[in-house]
């Protein structure tokens, strides 16, 4: 059962349980009967504010505002991508390479939406899978051992219109001036570069507990790989990419450029 079904299925017990009915339930908490009927059905997430309306009309601690935050993070994921996000959740370092869009790590609000409205991604709530995606990158700001990010894109993603004009050029300033920080560095294959390793898809190696776990995503869903010859292969593979990128600065001053160029 996932936790979005768990949300529902407690939900619509305890009304139960309670003698509530759908209208009765709206009224206590300050919402229409069709929402109660969408957080019942599965086509809806109680938002924080309700949540916690719900835990107080039913005494249910942080019960429901536990398991709308978890439905919230883990909403139209599959069970393997929920696996990798958990890893990057704990990880004291990510080495990712991305040839067709932004990583994950670094999208911005409104690159994000455009990525998960139009990338082909079916997503049932667009609004709460961009807050999931927006609150990925609270690794890499944590107080306690902050996860450093070494990402590699290819010089494409700087000049594919995601979003409009105004996305990408607020999108790019947000890596260079998040590059400008301790944990994060972002290097660019520039477009002279011709066929190389990286083109076969994206990769991402996230180091946890002194391990290393690897990320494949493709059209048909992603692979976390965990047999240890398997990472070091692609950990080579990571490598040779990174030797096909421009240094630090110059990749910064290409994607200040190009930047300036979405203006």
């Amino acid at each position: 059962m996932s936790t979005y079904g768990g949300v529902a299925r407690i939900l619509k017990f305890i009304r139960n349980h309670s003698g509530m009915t759908q209208d009765q339930l709206a009224d206590r908490i300050n919402v229409s009967s069709s929402l109660i009927a969408k957080f019942e059905t599965n086509r809806a997430i109680p938002k924080p504010d309700t949540a916690r309306h719900l835990d107080a009309l039913f005494d249910g601690g942080d019960m429901f505002q536990e398991l709308a935050a978890e439905a919230r993070a883990n909403l139209g994921k599959p069970i393997w991508v929920r696996s990798w996000l958990e890893h990057e959740s704990n990880a004291t370092m990510v080495r990712s390479f991305q040839p067709l869009f932004v990583p994950g790590l670094l999208q911005t609000e409104e690159y994000a939406r455009a990525i998960l409205t139009y990338a082909g991604t079916r997503v049932a709530d667009i609004e709460a899978a961009v807050d999931a995606r927006l609150g990925r990158a609270g690794v890499l700001h944590r107080s306690d051992m902050p996860c450093r990010l070494f990402a590699v894109i290819d010089e494409a993603v700087l000049r594919r219109p995601v979003g409009g004009p105004e996305v990408m050029r607020d999108q790019l300033q947000a890596i260079v001036k998040a590059c400008a920080g301790p944990t994060v560095e972002v290097a660019v294959v520039p477009s002279t570069v011709g066929a190389y390793p990286g083109l076969n898809g994206p990769l991402a190696i996230a180091t946890v507990e002194g391990r290393n776990v690897a990320f494949l995503d493709g059209p048909m869903g992603g692979q976390v790989i965990e047999d240890s010859d398997q990472v070091a292969m692609l950990e080579e593979l990571w490598e040779g990419v990174r030797g096909y990128a421009l240094p630090r600065q110059p990749s910064l001053d290409l994607i200040t450029e190009a930047a300036e160029a979405w203006n």
